[in-house]
C-alpha cells in the first residue's frame, strides 16, 4: 500500500470541496493552503480584485496576495505577492478601496520595522481590529500594475487599529489609532497608549495629516497620565463630511464600545467588569441604514446571556434587534465579519460551531427594514471519516488506517457587484487528522452567493 499517494490524493481532493447553498459555482484563489483574512472588491468597471493573507511555506512570512478576474470570479488571475519588501516582515489584514476617480488601492499593516535584526513573520493577536503593532502602507493598481509601497507614517511600527473610508467627495481617508511621539521616543510601544486618533487624506502618492484626538500628556515624572489606547476602529464620513466612528477602549477594568457620532462620543456597550475579550478577530462595525442611522454591530459577552448573540444597536436611541440568536448546547459564533451595501443596505456573515467539530457559515442581510437569514456553507457536510483494514503482515499483525477530515470557514469578504448580487470570498479550512499526525490547510475560495 502506497500510503503517501493515498494520503497525497485523498487529501487534495479533501481541500477542493466546498459546497454552498446558494450556487455551485467555486473557485480557489490561493496557492499554499496556508491562507488568512481577504478582502473582494468589485470596480466600477465590474472588475473582481481580491487580495489574501498567504505564507508561501511554514516558518515563512505571512504577505499579502492579490488576484483579479474579469470574467465575473469565473476564472483568477494568478495570485502575486505585493506586500514582500524585503524585510521578512509579515502583513496583517488587508484592504481594497476604490475613489471617486476610480483608483485602486490595496492597503495593509506590516509587521516590525524595516533595520531589525529580527523579523516579525506574523502576529496571532492582531485582525482587523488592531492589536499588534506595525507600520500601514498601501499601493495603487495603474494599468495592472501595482506602484512602489507608499508608508502612510514618519515612524515604524507604532499605529494599531485602522480602517479605510472614502468620503463625500470621492476621496479616501485612512484612519488609524497610534502611541504618541513622546512613547516612540521611550520605546513604549503598547496598544493602551495608542490614543492618537489620526486620519490621512489621500490623493494618489501624496496625503495630509489630520488628528481625531489629542495624545494624553505626561505627568510629572515623565509617564503618561492615562491609558485610553483605542483598538477595534471603524467608521465613515457622512453626506455633510462629519466623522462617525466606533471603537474599543478600556476604562475602570471595563472593555467599553464607544460611539462618536460627529460631534460628541458616548458609550455604547459595557463588558462585565476585570474581564478580558479578545474582539481583534471579531471587532464591533459600524453600518448605516437606508434612512441614515448609524448601527453598531457586535458580540455582547456570552456570560452575561443564556445564547451565543449577535447585536445591532441602533447609536442614536440605544434601540437593540437581536440579529443571531443560537441556544444550541455546545455551539458557540466563532467570528463574524460585516460589510456596507449601498443605498443602506448591511450584510452581517458569521461562522458557528463546536469547538472540535466543522463549522457553518451564515448570512444576514439587511435592506429597508427587514432580514434575510441565509446559510452560506454545508461544512458539517463534509465532514469525511475514512477507515480501512489491512491484511495480516508477515509477523500476523494487522494494520488499519483512519483520517478524519473536518471543514470550517474562518473568514467571508462580501462585495456587491452592479447589479445588487452578493459575492463571496471565503477562508476554508480543511483540518486532516490521521496518520500520527494533524494539518490544516486554509484556501481562498470566490463563490457567488445570488
Amino acid at each position: 500500500m502506497n500510503y503517501t499517494r493515498l494520503f497525497t490524493s485523498y487529501f487534495i481532493t479533501a481541500l477542493l470541496l466546498l459546497s454552498s447553498t446558494v450556487s455551485a459555482q467555486n473557485n480557489r484563489l490561493s496557492q499554499f493552503e496556508k491562507a488568512g483574512m481577504c478582502d473582494l472588491l468589485i470596480d466600477k468597471n465590474g472588475t473582481y480584485h481580491a487580495v489574501f493573507q498567504e505564507s508561501p511555506a511554514n516558518g515563512k512570512p505571512i504577505f499579502i496576495y492579490y488576484a483579479s478576474s474579469a470574467n465575473n470570479g469565473q476564472t483568477w488571475s494568478k495570485p502575486i505577492t505585493i506586500s514582500n519588501d524585503g524585510t521578512g516582515n509579515g502583513s496583517g489584514y488587508a484592504r481594497l478601496m476604490q475613489d471617486g476617480q476610480g483608483r485602486v488601492y490595496a492597503i495593509w499593516k506590516r509587521y516590525g520595522k524595516a533595520e531589525s535584526n529580527y523579523p516579525v513573520r506574523e502576529e496571532l493577536l492582531d485582525g482587523p481590529g488592531g492589536y499588534a503593532p506595525g507600520t500601514i502602507f498601501y499601493k495603487i493598481l495603474n494599468g495592472g500594475t501595482w506602484s512602489e509601497a507608499v508608508k502612510v507614517n514618519e515612524s515604524e511600527n507604532c499605529q494599531y487599529s485602522w480602517f479605510p473610508t472614502i468620503d463625500v467627495s470621492g476621496t479616501l481617508h485612512i484612519v488609524w489609532s497610534q502611541v504618541s511621539e513622546q512613547m516612540i521616543k521611550k520605546g513604549w510601544y503598547y496598544w493602551y497608549y495608542a490614543d492618537w486618533i489620526r486620519d490621512a487624506t489621500i490623493s494618489g502618492n501624496t496625503f495630509i495629516y489630520h488628528s481625531f484626538s489629542t495624545p494624553a500628556p505626561l505627568d510629572a515624572y515623565g509617564n503618561v497620565s492615562s491609558k485610553n489606547g483605542l483598538l477595534n476602529l471603524d467608521g465613515y464620513f457622512d453626506g455633510n463630511n462629519a466623522f462617525h466612528m466606533t471603537g474599543e477602549m478600556v476604562d475602570d477594568n471595563m472593555q467599553i464600545i464607544i460611539y462618536f457620532n460627529g460631534k460628541t462620543k458616548s458609550t455604547l456597550y459595557k463588558y462585565p467588569k476585570y474581564s478580558t475579550f479578545n474582539n481583534f478577530n471579531s471587532p464591533a462595525k459600524l453600518v448605516k441604514d437606508e434612512k441614515g442611522a448609524d448601527h453598531v454591530i457586535f458580540r455582547p459577552a456570552a456570560s452575561t446571556l443564556e445564547s451565543e448573540q449577535l447585536w445591532d444597536i441602533e447609536a442614536a436611541t440605544g434601540k437593540k434587534s437581536v440579529i443571531v440568536d443560537i441556544q444550541k448546547p455546545g455551539i458557540t459564533i466563532q467570528s463574524f465579519q460585516v460589510a456596507q451595501g449601498a443605498g443602506g443596505s448591511y450584510a452581517v456573515t458569521f461562522q458557528a460551531g463546536g469547538i472540535s467539530s466543522a463549522n457553518e457559515s451564515y448570512g444576514s442581510f439587511y435592506s429597508n427594514g427587514t432580514w434575510k437569514n441565509v446559510g452560506l456553507t454545508k461544512n458539517a457536510s463534509k465532514e469525511k471519516f475514512f477507515h480501512t483494514e489491512f491484511p495480516p503482515n508477515v509477523y500476523g499483525v494487522k494494520s488499519y488506517l483512519s483520517t478524519l477530515t473536518k471543514y470550517r470557514t474562518t473568514y467571508i469578504a462580501l462585495a456587491w457587484d452592479k447589479n445588487g448580487k452578493k459575492k463571496m470570498l471565503n477562508t476554508l479550512s480543511a483540518d486532516f487528522v490521521g496518520m500520527g499526525f494533524s494539518t490544516s490547510s486554509p484556501s481562498i475560495i470566490f463563490v457567488p452567493v445570488e
